[in-house]
């Protein structure tokens, strides 16, 4: 909760930044999270999810080019060939999905190459977000007990269960991976703005903190890191 509150003030300074800021805007765009792993023998980069971000966001005005953006923004990604996340069972059409709630708070820097026609921006600092929903989906089959048990089912990776329309009791989830719903990232980008209206950017931002809870935050480490590339209106 104590992180939830910390997401919560930043929005609400977002909001009331606006009576400050010399330009508001909506921005939409192409998202790419990649998770990387390390610890407990394995050191590689997972599949990436694709998917898409939209949000508001507002500038504050500094001195000459220099400024602040505070964003709001709703992030999907989703990876419909996601890699089986139990060994050993017939599974197929698995489906990872991953829906977030981010707080971008950027340092930019401005340069008008040509006056009120093209400006060309750089901007850096940290994404506070927190996850709404983070669920693997697949069809499986296994045997207990001499039956043959199969279904489709749902891994949520926030609490670590599964939820299906079969029994999911005697599928062993100790050894699975579970995410804290809160992450930070920093990271950076570059831009141009045209006409004082039209802007487009691409950035890259890189996970501070290992999104693996209990037990396996001791010997393994997760962290999200994203590329997006974007459109935005400013007014």
């Amino acid at each position: 909760m104590k992180k939830l509150r910390i997401v919560l003030v930043l929005t609400a300074f977002c909001a009331a930044a606006a009576g400050l800021s010399a330009k508001g805007g909506i921005e939409a765009g192409y998202m790419n999270l990649g998770y990387t792993v390390s610890g407990g023998g394995i050191s590689d980069s997972q599949p990436s999810l694709n998917g898409f971000y939209v949000g508001v966001s507002e500038d504050m005005n500094l001195l000459a080019g220099l400024g602040i953006r505070i964003g709001l923004n709703y992030s999907y990604a989703v990876d419909r060939s996601a890699e089986s996340l139990i060994q050993g069972v017939g599974m197929k059409g698995a489906s990872e999905k991953d829906h977030y709630i981010n707080v971008p708070l950027r340092l930019r820097y401005n340069f008008n190459l040509i006056p009120k026609v093209l400006k060309i921006q750089a901007f850096a600092g940290p994404v506070f977000s927190v996850g709404l929903s983070h669920t693997q989906k697949f069809d499986f089959s296994m045997e207990i007990g001499g039956n043959t048990v199969g279904g489709s089912v749902n891994y949520n990776y926030y609490t670590g269960k599964f939820k299906g329309d079969v029994d999911t009791d005697a599928i062993e989830t100790s050894s699975l991976p579970s995410y804290k719903r809160f992450d930070v990232a920093l990271g950076g980008g570059v831009g141009v703005e045209l006409f004082n209206f039209l802007e487009v950017k691409a950035g890259y931002d890189w996970g501070l903190m290992n999104r693996m809870k209990e037990d396996l935050a001791d010997v393994m480490s997760c962290k999200r890191n994203m590329f997006y590339l974007a459109v935005g209106f400013r007014f």
